[in-house]
């Protein structure tokens, strides 16, 4: 063990141990945010999506009230999830319990990395129990044994880990914001007909009645002061009038389709028997599952390899840079592109995956990506969606080729993937810097938990990761 740390009982190294397990809140639509397990992941705590009332919380929150900066710990589905909690009123569910280390003995900042070292999480899985759902009482949970440096050296590690969570943090936001300025464009090329009604308004030609409340907002847009018009070239490549088609009134030109039109291959999954946990490796092909399908790109965590020969035995699952991979059962409406990207050329989805390919001959995977994405791609992807046990849609693979949706002239393609490619240049630009940031704080953080790497042997990492 490293000079100067010391070993104690975590109950020993307590001001508070908060559990509400046993208590279900009654939730409302809006309120105080309840932190549930769910939320709980990967260091950090995701949107909230549950809350209690305003009015219930005093009654709730009887058993301690949770504090900044205090640590939450998930202890059953899943067990061992760590996060620690802002300035907000919150409420605490069941299966989190919320701990807040002693002054003078334990800071809650290094409380939060040191619980998700090697060194706590394999107690925590030694002392779990269940045969069902694997959970640990708090029982046992007091008698985890922490490794403690000195106050000041804790201060020290937790503050260059956390500069790296930042930068992770900040890097995240931006591409938050990034995806929503595509999301915006695209809804205002191609959902709202901004440019055609432009044209038309410019041109004296009539709106369609249900486009007239549409162009009235577009009209106090084009007279307030900062308003910009695209520029003539651009504009050029819109139409200025509307046509009447099975979808609704759309600009002159545009076609109908169907995905079928566009696609040059509609794929599934294989069957959950053609990948068995035995034949998974340890690299070789990723499999992609429903973790990588969260965002508008394809997330990179992946945990399943199999290898090249059984991939290749899996052909018509396999997709490419560029493809559309979407969730069929399970979480519906999860969409996500596969990004160019260094390494891996190829992957296989799981048994309840399908994907799409497009003709860019016809479309762009960019267009159909953020169609797909939007409410109108959403609610026609859902269409067809069974809510009976687990959520799915009835012959995915037929369903998906029959989704109609505008599809404006290649030339109009062509421009919306030079705007976004400059968009996705700077998002994967940031994914990449924090899937490098996270493989470094991942080997940092056990060496400088156990003491075997010191402060002094690292780089300024908070220099470093500040923001340009």
């Amino acid at each position: 063990m490293a000079i100067n740390y010391i070993e104690m009982r975590l109950e020993d190294c307590m001001d508070a141990i908060i559990d509400y397990r046993g208590k279900t809140p009654k939730k409302v639509d809006n309120g105080i945010p309840l932190i549930t397990a769910k939320i709980i992941k990967n260091g950090r705590i995701q949107e909230v999506s549950e809350f209690i009332a305003i009015d219930d919380y005093d009654n709730w929150m009887v058993r301690g009230l949770p504090l900044e900066g205090d640590v939450v710990l998930t202890t059953e589905a899943p067990l061992g999830e760590v996060a620690q909690l802002d300035a907000r009123k919150v409420a605490l569910a069941q299966r989190v319990i919320t701990l807040r280390g002693k002054k003078g003995t334990l800071e809650n900042d290094y409380l939060l990395y040191l619980l998700q070292s090697s060194f706590v999480q394999n107690q925590l899985d030694g002392r779990a129990s269940g045969s069902t759902v694997t959970g640990i009482k708090q029982s046992e949970l007091r008698e985890i044994i922490l490794r403690l440096p000195p106050t000041a050296l804790q201060k020290s590690i937790s503050h260059q880990l956390k500069c790296l969570d930042k930068k992770i943090d900040l890097n995240n936001k931006i591409n938050q914001t990034l995806e929503q300025m595509s999301q915006t464009l695209f809804k205002s090329w191609f959902v709202d007909f901004d440019p055609v009604i432009d044209n038309a308004l410019d041109a004296g030609n009539p709106i369609p009645e249900t486009l007239q409340s549409r162009a009235e907002l577009r009209q106090k847009v084009r007279s307030s002061a900062d308003f910009k018009s695209l520029p003539a070239d651009v504009r050029a490549l819109f139409p200025a009038e509307f046509e009447e088609t099975e979808l609704g009134w759309v600009p002159k030109g545009w076609d109908v389709v169907k995905t079928e039109d566009i696609a040059i291959k509609i794929g599934m999954g294989p069957f959950g028997s053609n990948i068995k946990a035995s034949q998974f490796v340890s690299s070789g092909i990723p499999i992609i599952n429903g973790q990588q399908l969260k965002g508008f790109i394809l997330e990179e965590n992946f945990i399943n390899y199999i290898t090249d020969d059984h991939a290749n035995i899996l052909k018509n699952s396999l997709v490419y840079e560029h493809d559309i991979v979407l969730t069929h059962r399970g979480t519906l409406g999860q969409v996500s592109l596969i990004p160019k990207r260094k390494g891996n050329e190829k992957f296989v989805i799981s048994q309840s995956q399908f994907y799409l390919r497009v003709d860019r001959k016809k479309c762009s995977p960019f267009y159909m990506i953020h169609f797909l994405k939007s409410r109108i791609g959403q609610e026609a992807l859902l269409s067809n969606a069974s809510q009976v046990g687990v959520p799915s849609i009835a012959r995915p693979s037929t369903h998906l080729k029959k989704i109609t949706f505008i599809n404006p002239p290649l030339s109009l393609h062509k421009l919306f993937d030079n705007e976004f490619e400059v968009i996705l240049e700077k998002f994967m630009n940031c994914k990449e810097q924090s899937l490098a940031l996270t493989a470094l704080r991942d080997t940092l953080l056990p060496k400088l938990i156990s003491g075997e790497l010191s402060l002094e042997d690292l780089p300024d990492l908070v220099n470093q990761t500040e923001p340009a």
